[in-house]
């Protein structure tokens, strides 16, 4: 699981903050809407990672080993994935008996 910790810190992304403030003053401004896209991208891919990074590290506090670490958040990916499909269906099953019953 060390690998995986490894992997997903590896991962992380960086933005260039000198070169896109030297791009926006080149450009009268108007490189600053790109700067703040790439930020705003940038940091909600390092808060997924984030995310994932302290799901594996609270089960090794836990005193898991690395196995049973990643059993784990493999079991709790499933259990993530099947309650967002039963939240897909019943919006489902409200939106086709609002129509329905209209």
């Amino acid at each position: 699981m060390n690998e995986k910790l490894f992997v997903l810190t590896s991962q992380k992304k960086n933005t260039n903050h000198v070169l896109h403030l030297i791009i926006t003053i080149l450009t009268g401004g108007l490189w600053l809407i790109v700067w703040l896209i790439v930020t705003s991208n940038k940091n909600s891919h390092n808060k997924k990672l984030d995310k994932q990074i302290n799901h594996v590290l609270k089960y090794k506090e836990q005193g898991l080993s690395d196995a049973d670490t990643y059993k784990q958040v493999k079991v709790d990916k499933a259990n993530s994935d099947v309650i967002q499909g039963r939240v897909i269906f019943v919006v489902l099953v409200v939106v086709f008996l609002y129509f329905y019953l209209r």
